[in-house]
């Protein structure tokens, strides 16, 4: 009996850094469609499920999802239980082999992907599959694994802790001794350039936008593999988002609230936002002008109502 490749996309629109990053515009299209259509190349898919909360800011996804004919996965449990959300969507949709995508990730190489999956079904008792180092160097890609749903549930099981749930199964590798990890190498070329391919911050939408403008010019496809020649052929394009740091296990996020008093200040405050999200805080704008506000959100920054101040690390006015 052939298991089902079922694909989950993990996703939700209340991002701490660039709030409803799946929905921003990279060239014509949203970040999203570009995931989505990556992975609908994938020769061993069987299905793909948007996963993510029953949060009001995440209905934008139920039409995404309609739009590419694609199901979502609304989780009912804790909105920061990546692990039970996940453990719970292959369950429903009875993937034997649940793959995890980052809803992040605009540029999913489906011929790497198909290379996973290839693995771990030539071999029944592998639990996860990545990409091996070539030569001590790590590979391009960000935001794919290929698991078996019996190693999602043991997963389940074994993440006590908060910060093994909000992450995408760590305890997989902290436990080598309960899992059985395999990996593939993937073509040359993607083992020549390490930078950041996921978008969590402004500074990465920035990036990818350049990426997309270049290669248009040069008349070729956004993808992946355009992308690593391109950063061959022009390094310096990687500073814009080069210093992004990157959250880690055990690292508790900072969150900054700003509250703008003056317009004047705006423009000012906006720097210090972008510094602040590319050095890994999070942060939400507070004004009484809803003229302001408006602002903000079109600069692609979060906003959030004054009486919800207290959830934040610091405070900064202008």
């Amino acid at each position: 009996m052939n298991e089902r490749v079922v694909a989950f996309i993990v996703a939700r629109l209340s991002s701490s850094r660039l709030p409803r990053k799946q929905l921003k515009k990279i060239g014509s299209r949203r970040l999203l469609d570009w995931t989505i259509d990556s992975v609908k190349k994938s020769r061993y898919v069987d299905d793909i499920v948007i996963a993510t909360t029953q949060e009001e800011d995440n209905k934008p996804l139920i039409d995404i999802a309609k739009e590419h004919r694609i199901d979502i996965f609304l989780y009912d449990g804790d909105i920061n239980d990546v692990v039970g959300r996940l453990t719970k969507a292959a369950g429903v949709y009875k993937a034997g082999i649940p793959i995890l995508i980052s809803g992040d990730c605009p540029l999913i190489w489906s011929p790497s992907l198909d290379k996973l999956i290839e693995k771990i079904l030539s071999d029944k008792d592998l639990d996860f599959v990545g990409f091996c180092p070539k030569d001590k160097k790590p590979i391009i890609h960000e935001g794919m694994g290929v698991f078996r749903r019996k190693c999602w549930e043991l997963a389940n099981k074994l993440s006590d802790k908060p910060n093994l749930r909000e992450h995408q199964f760590p305890i997989v590798g902290l436990r080598p001794d309960l899992f059985k990890v395999g990996c593939v190498y993937d073509d040359e070329i993607f083992y020549k350039v390490k930078h950041r391919v996921s978008v969590d911050t402004l500074a990465d939408l920035e990036f990818m936008n350049t990426v997309y403008n270049e290669l248009e010019k040069k008349n070729e496809e956004f993808n992946m593999l355009n992308l690593v020649s391109l950063l061959l052929e022009k390094p310096y394009l990687m500073d814009i988002n080069r210093d992004v740091h990157q959250i880690q296990l055990e690292e508790k996020q900072k969150k900054a609230l700003i509250v703008v008093e003056r317009q004047e200040n705006l423009e000012l405050l906006f720097d210090l936002a972008y510094y602040l999200t590319k050095k890994g805080v999070g942060v939400r704008f507070f004004s009484e002008d809803n003229g302001i506000l408006k602002l903000v959100e079109n600069k692609g920054f979060g906003i959030i109502e004054k009486q919800k101040s207290r959830d934040f690390d610091f405070e900064i006015k202008g």
